[in-house]
């Protein structure tokens, strides 16, 4: 029963969630300048153990390179509390790999932002290259 109940609470995060994170954090990468290869190697971090720990293990090693470089701590920030949400709603690694690649593709489609990042959402994006509101 307990795995079932896992699946179900996995089941019922919003595509919306996944993808208003992936904008935050792929729009924070590209404002603090990070390296793609540093995304790249946030979804390969969630192979380094099993289960949905990965997502801890992720959101740890985000903070750590952000302090080894001395730059992305507010891309860290984001990712760090991404993870953790997404954990605490019972997800896994496939809802967190979803996520970090969305975010992929914002940082390489988006030239910047406009705003807060914590408000920031897909949605709103997408209107600010659009030239709307």
């Amino acid at each position: 029963m307990s795995s079932t109940s896992s699946q179900e609470g996995a089941a019922k995060v919003e595509e919306k969630l996944l993808l208003d994170w992936g904008a935050r954090i792929g729009a924070a990468a590209r404002y603090e300048g990070i390296k793609s290869a540093q995304l790249e190697n946030l979804i390969a971090s969630l192979d380094v153990v099993q289960g949905k720990e990965a997502l801890l293990v992720t959101a740890a090693y985000a903070l750590r390179q952000a302090q080894r470089l001395g730059a992305g701590r507010m891309t860290a920030r984001l990712v760090n509390q991404a993870l953790l949400e997404l954990y605490e709603k019972g997800c896994g690694k496939e809802e967190a790999r979803k996520m970090l690649g969305f975010a992929k593709w914002v940082y390489e489609a988006v030239p910047g932002f406009r705003g807060r990042l914590e408000q920031l959402t897909l949605e709103s994006l997408l209107r600010q290259l659009a030239g709307g509101r």
